[in-house]
C-alpha cells in the first residue's frame, strides 16, 4: 500500500518540478512582449492546472485508503476491548475473525490498486501535457534567437515568418491542450474517487457487518457462560 502510495506522489512531484524556474523564465523573456505575455500565461496554466490535479488526487486518494480502514479498525477495537471481558468467547471467534479480516484486506487492497493506477495515469498525463507547453515555449524562444542572429535582412525576414506561424500554432494547440486536460481531469478525477471510495467503503462495510454478527456470537457465549 505505501508502495502504491508512493508512485502517486512521485508523479505528482514531477508536476512541481516543472514549476517555471530561472531556465524557462529567461527563455520566454526573449521572446517578443506580446508572445512573451501569453506563453507566460499558457504555462502558468498549465503549472497551476498540474499542481490543483496533484493535490486532488493524493486528497482523494487519503480519502479512499484512511476513511474505511478507520472504520473497520473501530470494529475490530471493539472486539478486542471484550477479550479481556470473555477471553474463551472471543478466542473461539477468531477464525472468523481472521477470514474476515483476510478477505476485506485483499478486496481494499484490490479497490486501491485499481484507484492507484489510474490517478497515476491521470498525474503522468497532466505532467507530459505540462513539459510538452513549457519545452514547446522554450523552442519558440530559441527558433525568435535564431532570427535575431541573422545578419542578412533577407534569412532574417523568412525566419521571422517561420516564427510567427510556429508561435500561433503554438498558442492555439496549447490552449487547446489545457481545455481538453481541464475537461478530463474535471470528469477523471471525480470518477476515480466514486469508484475507490464507493469500492474500499463497501469492502469495508461487508466486513463491519461480519464483525457485528460476531460480536453477536460473542455475547451468546457469554450469556452461556453466566449461566452456568
Amino acid at each position: 500500500m505505501k508502495l502504491i502510495i508512493a508512485a502517486i506522489v512521485l508523479a505528482v512531484s514531477c508536476l512541481a518540478g516543472i514549476n517555471a524556474g530561472p531556465a524557462p523564465a529567461h527563455g520566454f523573456a526573449s521572446l517578443p512582449a506580446p508572445f512573451q505575455a501569453q506563453v507566460f500565461t499558457v504555462v502558468e496554466d498549465m503549472i497551476h492546472l498540474g499542481e490543483e490535479t496533484a493535490k486532488a488526487l493524493v486528497h482523494q486518494y487519503e480519502e479512499i485508503v484512511v476513511e474505511p480502514h478507520q472504520q473497520l479498525e473501530e470494529a475490530i477495537d471493539n472486539i478486542e476491548a471484550r477479550r479481556a471481558e470473555s477471553p474463551q468467547c472471543v478466542a473461539s471467534q477468531d477464525d472468523e475473525i481472521n477470514a474476515i479480516l483476510d478477505t476485506v484486506h485483499e478486496e481494499m487492497h484490490d479497490c486501491t490498486v485499481v484507484a492507484a493506477h489510474t490517478s497515476a495515469e491521470i498525474a503522468t498525463d497532466v505532467n507530459q501535457a505540462t513539459q510538452q507547453l513549457v519545452f514547446g515555449g522554450l523552442s519558440l524562444g530559441r527558433t525568435y534567437n535564431k532570427c535575431q542572429n541573422y545578419k542578412n535582412s533577407v534569412l532574417k525576414q523568412s525566419c521571422m515568418a517561420k516564427f510567427y506561424i510556429q508561435a500561433t500554432v503554438y498558442l492555439v494547440q496549447a490552449r487547446s491542450s489545457i481545455k481538453t486536460i481541464k475537461q478530463s481531469t474535471n470528469e477523471r478525477i471525480p470518477a476515480v474517487f466514486v469508484e475507490g471510495n464507493v469500492c474500499t467503503h463497501n469492502a469495508a462495510d461487508e466486513a463491519v457487518n461480519g464483525l457485528n454478527e460476531v460480536n453477536r456470537s460473542i455475547d451468546v457465549c457469554v450469556a452461556k457462560k453466566l449461566r452456568h
